[in-house]
C-alpha cells in the first residue's frame, strides 16, 4: 500500500510540475522536482524491498539505503533530462 501512495504522490508532483509550468518561479519547480524524485525513489526502495523479500533471492536490504540511492538516481535523471530539453529549447529559439 505504501508503493501505491507513494506513486501516487510522485505522479501528482508530476502533473503539478506540467501544468503550471509557465506560473511557479525556478525555485518553486526545483523544490517540486527534489520533492517528486524523493518520492520515487521511496517508491522504488519499496518496490525492490518487496521483490526481494517474495523472491526471496537474496536479504530484504535496508530501506533507508534503498531510498538514498533510488533518489539520487531519480535526481540525476531529471537534473539530465532538464539539460537536453534547455539546449533543445535554445536551439529551437536560436533557428527562429
Amino acid at each position: 500500500m505504501h508503493f501505491v501512495i507513494s506513486v501516487f504522490v510522485s505522479l501528482c508532483i508530476l502533473a503539478l510540475i506540467i501544468l503550471f509550468t509557465e506560473v511557479f518561479p525556478v525555485w518553486v519547480k526545483a523544490f517540486f522536482a527534489l520533492g517528486g524524485s524523493a518520492t520515487t525513489g521511496y517508491a522504488i526502495a519499496l518496490l525492490i524491498k518487496k521483490i526481494a523479500k517474495v523472491t526471496k533471492w537474496y536479504k530484504a536490504p535496508d530501506l533507508m539505503l534503498s531510498f538514498g540511492i533510488a533518489s539520487v538516481c531519480v535526481l540525476v535523471i531529471v537534473i539530465i533530462c532538464s539539460i537536453i530539453l534547455k539546449k533543445r529549447r535554445d536551439k529551437k529559439q536560436a533557428a527562429a
